[in-house]
């Protein structure tokens, strides 16, 4: 892992940990009359990190909130935008931030450059729909090597995305369900729905593929616990995927719908619930009246971020504590 210098760490007042440079953890109470361990306790990092799966190596961020570091803890797996960098997912997310407050690790890997290829994650293309194969093993291998390295609590590991980010969250749901314990898709798309470029446009553009070229291929369903969010308005990946998340995550599952009007940040929005008869959530759909494809209460400096909606990543973290594995 590689390390900057600290900025401005002497400054008292709130500090934004997705603006946080990388920082060695003892360096950033350095010179207080503290003991080692009582400084790790009390620093939180955002590092950045390489990882090499078969010829293949990813890069990526990996915060972790101020505390104990003997305490195994929580991690999010957070996946990016297309044209979108680590720095700015977490600045336009605050991922940082929400989970900083409640203890939890977050891990923003970055899809590697290949010649030819689409800068977003391949959701779209059958090789990196499956179990073992593609851009899903690559990223099961990065949470599982950052899982060994260090104190994380494997029963509450969880995954989410942004655009295309979201998408490939909804692919590991439904290939590592033994690693991944629920799924927040914003603005994503549904898994297995198309497996080739052509089928992704029109999917995200009208939120439906060719039937005739989609003849025989069968629709998925199973996924893990599920919280989806989606603008109205979003003219680049069509509301009607977020419905469809949503109700592929609930099928065949016995339980009610629950819908719920409100609120909050200066938008109005339906959040529809699916109950099982325990009373467990099986799934949550938000859908934000009149939002873009941005991140929900986002920090509007971020470039894909809409601070007047309902706040996402809290909502998600709040989701994700109330679905730890069943395994």
């Amino acid at each position: 892992m590689t390390t900057e210098p600290l900025r401005a760490a002497h400054v008292s007042g709130p500090r934004d940990p997705a603006r946080l440079a990388d920082v060695d953890a003892v360096a950033v109470l350095a010179g207080l009359d503290h003991p080692r361990h009582e400084r790790l306790e009390r620093s939180e990092r955002f590092v950045s990190g390489t990882h090499l799966h078969g010829r293949t190596t990813m890069n990526y961020r990996l915060y972790t909130p101020p505390g104990d570091v003997c305490t195994a803890r929580p991690l999010l797996v957070m996946l990016h935008a297309g044209e979108q960098g680590l720095q700015d997912f977490a600045l336009s997310s605050q991922m940082n931030a929400a989970a900083g407050r409640l203890g939890w690790m977050v891990l923003y890997p970055e899809k590697p450059e290949r010649p030819g290829e689409q800068a977003g994650w391949s959701w779209y293309m059958y090789s990196h729909q499956q179990r073992g194969r593609g851009e899903p093993a690559l990223l099961a291998s990065l949470t599982r090597h950052v899982i060994a390295q260090h104190r994380i609590d494997e029963q509450r590991v969880h995954v989410a995305g942004l655009s295309a980010g979201g998408a490939m969250a909804a692919v590991l749901g439904q290939t590592y369900p033994d690693l991944f314990a629920s799924v927040g898709v914003h603005s994503g798309l549904p898994y297995g729905a198309v497996d080739d470029a052509s089928g992704a446009t029109s999917l995200k553009r009208y939120g439906r593929v060719d039937q005739e070229a989609c003849a025989g291929r069968p629709l998925r369903h199973g996924a893990p616990p599920t919280i989806v969010f989606h603008g109205t308005r979003d003219m680049t990946v069509h509301p009607s995927n977020g419905v469809r998340i949503y109700e592929n995550a609930v099928s065949g599952r016995p339980g009610e719908h629950r819908f719920e009007n409100g609120r909050e940040g200066g938008r109005a929005y339906t959040r529809r619930t699916h109950v099982a008869p325990d009373g467990h959530t099986n799934a949550e759909l938000w859908l934000i009246e009149g939002a873009g494809h941005a991140w929900s209460g986002g920090d509007p400096q971020g470039s894909q971020a809409d601070w007047q909606g309902p706040a996402a990543s809290e909502q998600m973290l709040c989701f994700f504590m109330r679905h730890p594995a069943s395994h």
